[in-house]
């Protein structure tokens, strides 16, 4: 075969890998869940804060397009900033799921020493050191929405109105800066106002629902088409500002199985073999990082468990390392190798050496599972192993055999100790009980473990502090 054909089949055989793998991203992109906060206040009770027309109808087209967009809308209008937080808890539940979350506010918006705040109708501002107690705060959002470990978040924001407290007429937003991975979308540009709307809708959200349902276009380009058609029917008075970290694609409504829209387009020319540049290849998403990383650090570790590398190993754990109580977590590579033999045991070796990148189970933003959480990845490092060897269950035994002939008799049976706090005045004792409930134990701060508990409470199941 001459080197022309050769290079040929593998271009050919690139081409076709590319497709592949963009045909398993639309498949992900059709099953993930996407879920959505709507809220939309325009009644205040404070006099700073002046009732807005548009808000309520913004909200209620909003969850209706999204609706028909495949979203699951959590709603709310005229909320208290309780009844906002309570409805974030709710919407943050869900996106713990995985899958895209959307939040989306039609309201006002308090810029205040460079944080953004989201009145509520009970917003009670009579000084401007009061937005901070009285209002939902922007970063609080962004920051449950990071943390859910879902695939990609969106915000957006109708929200940018006059500053209650000042007297030129001033106000809008300020930018974020803890928005990594996201994608937020403000009315106008930080620093400036924008109008309520003189229509049914404010101007930013008609034209979002003019443009958020095209078929196969980009959220990018979503966002490009409603600035400048924000812009155009403003008299150019108002310019919608976009904050875009995301990496990878994503369609409010998804491209047709026929469509170019998410193809990876080869830079070679076949007929002629000749390189061109490349036009729309798209770069890997966080989670297709993590993916891969983790199937080379899967590799390595295969390898050294072969060679019974506990040295190499200990280079690939992230530290500290999580351990299960009553262990202490492990701080270094030195306290890796020193209880090596106590967390690899043969089944586990042989659980591992055995896995494939078909065992691999990528969890949002949060890294990669092995077998179903057998072990636990983070770039490219083992963040935790969720395993049990013999020795350690012995360990175990031993040590609650002990305690259970120190601590006073009443307290003897339990199914594991979960926590032990001392305060200034008392030593509180939580113990998890076989039926799952847990059992609160307090003594004074002068008294032991052995003495009769002052205080023995039991707390219905679930876990402890809810």
């Amino acid at each position: 075969m001459n080197l022309t054909k050769t290079i040929l089949i593998i271009l050919l055989t690139l081409n076709i890998s590319l497709d592949a793998n963009n045909d398993r991203a639309l498949k992900m992109m059709k099953a993930e869940q996407r879920v959505a906060l709507v809220i939309g206040n325009n009644q205040y009770s404070s006099d700073r804060l002046p009732y807005l027309r548009n808000p309520i109808n913004d909200a209620k087209a909003m969850r209706s397009k999204l609706q028909t967009l495949g979203f699951t809308v959590y709603y709310g209008e005229n909320l208290s900033v309780r009844g906002m937080d309570k409805k974030l808890r709710s919407f943050s539940s869900s996106l713990s799921k995985g899958g895209v979350g959307l939040f989306f506010f039609a309201g006002h918006g308090v810029e205040s020493q460079g944080k953004n705040y989201l009145m509520g109708k009970d917003s009670a501002l009579v000084t401007k050191s009061d937005i901070a107690y009285e209002s939902l705060e922007l970063n609080k959002v962004i920051d449950t929405m990071k943390n859910s470990g879902n695939r990609l978040n969106i915000v957006l924001l109708d929200a940018c109105r006059n500053d209650p407290f000042s007297r030129s007429g001033g106000g809008g937003l300020a930018k974020v800066d803890n928005a990594r991975g996201m994608f937020i979308a403000y009315a106008t540009s930080p620093g400036d106002v924008a109008s309520d709307g003189s229509g049914k809708h404010g101007v930013f959200t008609q034209e979002i629902l003019n443009n958020i349902d095209a078929q196969g276009v980009s959220i990018h380009n979503v966002f490009k088409n409603v600035k400048r058609d924000v812009y155009s029917k403003t008299n150019q008075r108002q310019r919608p500002w976009t904050h875009d970290d995301i990496i990878g694609s994503f369609f409010f409504r998804l491209p047709s199985e026929n469509s170019n829209a998410y193809k990876v387009k080869s830079s070679y020319d076949f007929k002629n073999l000749k390189q061109k540049a490349p036009t729309d290849v798209r770069p890997l998403t966080y989670q297709e990082k993590q993916f891969q990383q983790t199937k080379k650090t899967l590799k390595e570790l295969k390898t050294h468990l072969k060679n019974n590398d506990t040295e190499s190993i200990s280079t690939i754990v992230h530290y500290p390392h999580s351990r299960y109580r009553p262990f202490v977590d492990i701080q270094n590579k030195k306290e890796f190798i020193e209880q090596f033999g106590y967390i690899f045991d043969e089944h586990l070796k042989n659980i591992i050496l055995s896995a494939s990148e078909k065992d691999l189970h990528v969890l949002g933003y949060k890294g990669v599972l092995l077998k179903n959480g057998i072990m636990w990845f983070q770039d490219g490092k083992i963040k935790q192993i969720n395993y049990q060897s013999k020795k350690e269950k012995d360990l175990v035994k031993e040590l609650k055999i002990l305690d259970q002939n120190y601590i006073h008799p009443s307290i003897k049976t339990y199914d594991s100790k979960y926590f032990v706090l001392a305060t200034k005045k008392f030593k509180i004792r939580i113990d998890k009980l076989k039926d799952s409930t847990f059992r609160y134990v307090a003594w004074g701060s002068d008294q032991d473990q052995s003495d009769k508990p002052n205080i023995i409470n039991q707390q219905p199941r679930g876990k402890p502090f809810s």
